[in-house]
């Protein structure tokens, strides 16, 4: 069975969200900082703009991530938008 290809967008503000589930098998995830003019901040539930990896407006940054593992996104402001693209591996 081959898995599919997925994209998406969400909105991230001040209280972290995940970004994509907790996958049963390896996937690659590309994650795209929409903002020019905010940093977005990637990590795990208990990420914060002081503990996070920081992706700079703009740019994209991809991720392996395995089964039962998952990233979380957080921002200094509301109404940050983020896309994404996950492919399985």
């Amino acid at each position: 069975m081959t898995l599919p290809i997925e994209s998406g967008r969400i909105t991230v503000g001040t209280t972290p969200v995940q970004i994509d589930g907790v996958g049963v098998s390896p996937i690659r995830l590309y994650v795209h900082n929409e903002a020019n003019d905010k940093t977005l901040y990637i990590g795990g539930s208990d990420v914060s703009i002081l503990n996070g990896f920081g992706i700079n407006k703009l740019e994209t940054n991809d991720f392996l991530i395995f089964p039962n593992q998952s990233l979380w996104i957080v921002s200094e402001t509301s109404g940050h938008t983020v896309s994404y693209l996950r492919i399985p591996v």
